[in-house]
C-alpha cells in the first residue's frame, strides 16, 4: 500500500519542531530565571501551559536532564536544580573566564545597533524594577548579556557559557528580590555599555566580572542565611 499517497506526501518533522520549540522555550526561562531553585516541572503541567501533548514534552524535559538544567527530584519528578556554596564558587570562576573572554572578543564586532539595543534592554531592566516586575527584570537581564555574548560569533563558547547559565538562571531570582543588588547591578550594566561603546576591552571584561563577583556574593550570603532550607521565594 502506498502510504505516502494516503496521508498527501506529508512529511513527519512537525513533532520535532514542536519538541524543539518547547526545548528553547524552557531552556530560555531556566537561564531567564523564571523557575525557581527546586521548582518541579512535570511533564503534564508544561504540556497544559503550553497547549500541546505529553510526548514532545517529554522529549523537551529529557534532553535538559542531560544538560543538568533539570534533576530527579522528589518522587522522581523533574525540578530545577539547587546550589550549595562550592557549586557556586566553581560556576562563578567559569563564568569569570568564559563571559570574560566572550565579551573581549565581542567587541570588534559591537556597532550603533548593537549598543542600542543593549541600551534599550537595560531601560526595561530599570522599568521593571521600578515597577516590582521581576519577570521583565530577569529576562532583559538575560536578553543583554546573551547579545553581548553572541556577538563573539564563538558557538562552542556560547553553547559552555549557556550551560552555566542553565545551572545559575534560577539563582539569580533570589537576588532580584535585592534593592541594593539591583541598583548595583544597573551601574555596573551601563558601564559594561560605555564600555563597549568606547571598545575598551579591559574595561568591558571588568564590567562583567565585577557584575558576576557581585551576584556570587550576594547569592553566597543567602545560601549561607538559608542552609538546609528550600531555595524558594
Amino acid at each position: 500500500m502506498d502510504w505516502t499517497a494516503d496521508t498527501g506526501g506529508l512529511e513527519t518533522v512537525a513533532r520535532a519542531t514542536l519538541q524543539e520549540q518547547i526545548y528553547q522555550q524552557l531552556r530560555n526561562r531556566i537561564m531567564s530565571g523564571f523557575f525557581k531553585p527546586g521548582q518541579a516541572l512535570s511533564m503534564r503541567s508544561v504540556a497544559e501551559a503550553v497547549g500541546v501533548s505529553v510526548m514532545p514534552v517529554r522529549d523537551a524535559l529529557r534532553r535538559l536532564e542531560v544538560e543538568n538544567a533539570l534533576v530527579v527530584g522528589h518522587n522522581r519528578a523533574l525540578e530545577v536544580p539547587k546550589l550549595d556554596t562550592d557549586t557556586l564558587m566553581e560556576i562563578s570562576a567559569m563564568r569569570v573566564a568564559l563571559e570574560g573572554l566572550a565579551v573581549e572578543r565581542a567587541i570588534p564586532a559591537i556597532g550603533p545597533a548593537d549598543l542600542k539595543l543593549l541600551r534599550s534592554h537595560c531601560a526595561s531592566m530599570s522599568d521593571s524594577i521600578g515597577s516590582g516586575d521581576v519577570d521583565g527584570y530577569l529576562g532583559a537581564n538575560w536578553a543583554f548579556h546573551s547579545h553581548i555574548y553572541r556577538r563573539a560569533s564563538a558557538d562552542i563558547l556560547i553553547s559552555v557559557i549557556e550551560s552555566l547559565w542553565l545551572r545559575m538562571g534560577p539563582y539569580f531570582r533570589l537576588t532580584a528580590a535585592d534593592d541594593r543588588h539591583l541598583d548595583n547591578a544597573m551601574i555596573i550594566h551601563h558601564d559594561i555599555v560605555e564600555a563597549l561603546e568606547k571598545g575598551d576591552a579591559a574595561a568591558a571584561r571588568a564590567g562583567i566580572v565585577a557584575d558576576i563577583e557581585a551576584a556570587t556574593r550576594d547569592l553566597t550570603d543567602w545560601l549561607m542565611k538559608n542552609a538546609g532550607q528550600d531555595a524558594a521565594i
